[in-house]
């Protein structure tokens, strides 16, 4: 039996290496896209994150980064992170299947661990989960705690231990402090609690009591949020130690319930319909769920739910990223898919098919999930940033591709100290104007007059009693608040990224709009610009686009870079018309459905 358990232990930590090694191969190399540059200097600088403000998260990604992994940027040591939750993930996937298929399906030793294996490779290999081992995010963190979740379920349901059940809630409740959308997790594990309780319905009731006290206490790590905030750190999302309000307000995600129930859950199923059909093992969860309905109905019931609950909740959350919130339904399916492997093993068939079926799977979600190459968004801020004079001030509200990765390179990595970004949909938040007077000091502060007068507004907007017919006013003091943040600063170049122009047209009035390489430079009464020096070499960001080229994201930000050497070969070609064709052909290179830039360099060659 010790030798058997200990050869078990070599198949979990062989499984979970070949998953660390993938996931190396494969993981991002640097700043990713979205929320990845704001969190990765949140874990750096131990501040305070975005909504819901992830405490766990957090305090987990600074212990990381302080440990002494010389040659690494903080990123990329952040990015390792990620890495080694998705191992380690596959790891307790394993051990869960061991016991779930041992307790479930009469097989003998040898088989089981090659059932066990299987399950474990094919969860590390599937398309979902294993993109969120590759850029940092929290879903990494959360897909380990949901396997850590249900394998201490299933060992409770085995042995009907006490402490196990407390173990369990304690997990449970660290899943709340890292995401909640682990709300998800509850029916499935409340059904499957009552079931295994003793005694009347009232007495199983009264036996939660002490998991509910462990869930409950775990939500002792959001006063993290306020304690930090308090203290000042370089982010500080919210400023959530001002008031129980504020703080309620981040902790909750209420700025989020706009895209709840919104209408939009047509298109959200067919993206998981996306994402589940390719899978092969498909077929085996759901047979696998049907062993166990007939043999351990409590388990089934708790996968059973944990998927359609995940599924029904997230297809009503109307946003463009919703795959990650997807992986509870996906870890639950695996699960059940150890046990339709297992429930078929004797069939010589079934063998050949899914001892070959994690290759597939590997091949088959390399290419949409090799991010090893991927330095985008690096080059993307390098495009936006380089040209700009010295001290120059920048409109963006290009969160996804701009300013959150700048927050990061610049308040942790220390580049481009002399720009002030300021980004225009957080202007709307009264953390934001604090925040921005931390960072960049007396460029902010000569807007004081302007500031005095646009924060009552705005604490009256975000408190929810401004009355609609007073929207105007708000509006007219946002505006006027953008535009002193130039005008108070003569001293310093004005530049926006071009839809800032498109949404605050009152801005765009204001100034004389002239484009700017990757930016549009906003030019005063009597104002000039320095000459547009050398764009950024784009022969990096024509290759990175060329090979990422079938997501959304990547596709948006091939489009804009496109259309900033479109802009550049516009303001050069009259005096420079060389130049301008290179541009122009850098252009298409990034994004070939460009006609505009195709359009022009043909007018070039005609003209010749």
């Amino acid at each position: 039996m010790h030798s058997r358990l200990d050869l078990r232990w070599l198949d979990t930590v062989a499984v979970s290496t070949v998953a660390l090694v993938l996931y190396r191969l494969t993981a991002a190399p640097d700043v990713y896209y979205t929320d990845c540059g704001e969190l990765a200097g949140v874990c750096a600088t131990l501040g305070v994150a975005h909504p819901t403000g992830y405490p766990l998260f957090t305090l987990v990604g600074y212990l990381w980064h302080v440990l002494p992994l010389p040659l690494l940027l903080p990123i990329a040591k952040l990015n390792l992170l990620m890495t080694v939750l998705g191992a380690s993930a596959v790891a307790v996937v394993h051990r869960t299947s061991l016991h779930l298929v041992g307790r479930v399906v009469t097989l003998d030793s040898a088989a089981v661990r090659v059932v066990a294996a299987i399950a474990a490779l094919l969860f590390a290999t599937a398309r979902t989960i294993w993109a969120q081992a590759l850029s940092l995010e929290v879903h990494a963190l959360q897909v380990l705690l949901v396997v850590l979740l249900i394998h201490m379920l299933v060992r409770w349901e085995n042995s009907r231990r006490r402490r196990q059940m407390v173990i369990a809630a304690l997990v449970l409740g660290l899943c709340f402090t890292n995401h909640l959308s682990s709300i998800v997790l509850l029916p499935g594990v409340l059904v499957m609690a009552l079931l295994l309780g003793r005694g009347s319905f009232a007495e199983r009731v009264r036996e939660l009591a002490l998991p509910a006290v462990m869930v409950i206490s775990c939500a002792l790590l959001y006063v993290y949020l306020p304690l930090r905030s308090a203290s000042g750190p370089i982010f500080d999302w919210g400023e959530v130690h001002r008031s129980f309000d504020k703080f309620w307000y981040h902790v909750s995600g209420k700025q989020y319930s706009v895209w709840m129930f919104s209408g939009g859950w047509r298109q959200q199923l067919a993206v998981f319909w996306k994402l589940l059909l390719p899978n092969a093992a498909l077929p085996f969860s759901l047979w696998g769920l049907w062993i166990l309905w007939r043999r351990n109905r409590p388990i089934a019931l708790l996968l059973v739910l944990m998927a359609v609950v995940c599924v029904g909740y997230v297809i009503n959350y109307s946003i463009h990223d919703i795959e990650p919130y997807f992986v509870s339904a996906f870890v639950a399916l695996s699960l059940a898919a150890a046990v339709g492997i297992a429930a078929l093993w004797r069939y010589r068939f079934v063998r050949g098919i899914v001892v070959l079926l994690p290759l597939a799977y590997t091949v088959w979600n390399w290419r949409v999930n090799d991010l090893h190459a991927h330095r985008l968004v690096r080059d993307y801020v390098r495009l936006v940033v380089e040209p700009l004079p010295k001290g120059s001030i920048v409109f963006s509200q290009q969160w996804d591709y701009f300013c959150s990765a700048f927050w990061y390179l610049q308040q942790v990595e220390g580049y481009r100290r002399d720009i002030v970004l300021v980004e225009k949909e957080l202007l709307r938040r009264t953390w934001y104007v604090h925040q921005l007077e931390r960072w960049y000091g007396e460029p902010i502060r000569r807007c004081s007059t302007e500031i005095a007068a646009y924060m009552p507004l705005l604490e009256e907007f975000e408190s929810g009693r401004m009355p609609k017919e007073r929207y105007n006013q708000i509006q007219r003091a946002f505006v006027a608040l953008l535009r002193a943040l130039a005008e108070r600063n003569p001293d310093r170049y004005w530049f926006a990224t071009p839809e800032v122009i498109e949404t605050e047209p009152e801005l765009a009035s204001a100034f004389d709009v002239r484009p700017y390489g990757a930016t549009v430079a906003l030019v005063g009464a009597g104002g000039q610009i320095p000459p547009l020096p050398t764009m950024v070499e784009p022969q990096q960001l024509m290759e990175g686009a060329q090979r990422y080229d079938t997501e959304r994201l990547d596709r948006g930000l091939a489009a804009l870079a496109s259309l900033a050497y479109v802009r550049t070969g516009d303001a050069v070609v009259s005096h420079d018309r060389r130049r301008a064709a290179e541009c122009y052909r850098a252009a298409i290179g990034l994004d070939r459905s460009n006609m505009a830039a195709r359009d022009r360099l043909a007018r070039l060659y005609n003209d010749r």
